[in-house]
């Protein structure tokens, strides 16, 4: 929190010294593609490149090389709505093997290893504007794994509902998505931006319990709920810092004591939540 507070107050200084842009701070992460040349970058954001006034390529730097992925989004509607489609392929095995000894302890003495596959994915946003510079988005997507030989990949139930989404496709076969976004602008310099989602993921399996699985009655739900609230300040004219919160909820297999009104106790299932502090660095440029 100490570093995320420094962060805000080091771009307020940079922001009072620096002249305001002609037009304001153009809202991230929505169905609009840039023209072409124009390219974008962030620390844990995917690198970005418009290679047509209709088509960008993006890839993630720091996995390309242990998990090799790109996608490609095409503009099929331009204004005033604008719809976007999005497709794109990873091989996650060599990064999922890298850490099978810490993420999957199972794996790091097991014979059996993490099977080669693909990650094909598949989707489809459409972006409005609302008064002059607020902008409404709409998303749907889906990812699939397809094995590429033998693969016993299971569910990673890692207790943090990020990295379990971010590895629902290897490891449970499928993740669909779902969501909205609202993205204000306050000034030049600043935005805020609200976004809600709904996951289903492939079959999470049955509860474990001290080591043994308790059967169909007690199957782990598939359904996980995000919501996300962050602020972009512009640091340049090309360049802003982008903070958060992420509340993720889903079932992690935990349980509660509930009294009944005959006063005995039983134990009930419920769901967990997650918060966690997002914060990156985004380049811009043309």
């Amino acid at each position: 929190m100490r570093a995320l507070l420094m962060a805000v107050l080091l771009s307020g200084a940079l922001m009072s010294s620096t002249p305001a842009s002609a037009q304001p701070l153009p809202a991230w992460d929505t169905a609009d593609v840039g023209p072409r040349g124009s390219w974008s970058v962030g620390v844990f954001n995917p690198l970005r490149i418009a290679v047509h006034d209709s088509i960008e390529l993006q890839t993630h730097p720091l996995l390309f090389f242990v998990a090799p992925n790109v996608d490609a989004r095409v503009a099929l509607l331009r204004s005033p709505l604008r719809l976007t489609a999005e497709a794109g392929l990873s091989m996650p095995t060599l990064a999922m093997r890298l850490v099978k000894g810490y993420l999957f302890p199972s794996w790091g003495t097991s014979q059996n290893d993490i099977g080669w596959m693909l990650i094909p994915r598949a989707g489809l946003l459409l972006s409005g504007n609302v008064l002059e510079h607020d902008v409404w988005t709409l998303r749907a997507d889906a990812t699939f794994r397809v094995p590429l030989g033998p693969n016993s990949a299971t569910p990673l139930n890692f207790f943090l509902t990020p990295l379990d989404l971010v590895l629902a496709a290897p490891l449970t076969g499928f993740r669909s998505r779902v969501g909205g976004a609202y993205d204000h602008a306050f000034n030049d310099r600043l935005r805020l931006r609200g976004e809600v989602n709904l996951y289903v993921t492939g079959s999470q399996g049955n509860l474990i319990v001290s080591g043994r699985d308790v059967g169909a009655i007690a199957s782990v739900s598939p359904l996980v709920l995000t919501a996300h609230m962050g602020v972009d300040i512009a640091v340049s004219a090309h360049s802003r810092i982008t903070a958060g919160v992420l509340w993720a909820n889903a079932d992690q297999g935990a349980t509660r004591l509930v009294e009944g009104a005959d006063g005995f106790s039983e134990r009930v299932r419920v769901r967990s939540n997650d918060f966690l502090p997002t914060l990156d660095f985004i380049w811009q440029g043309f």
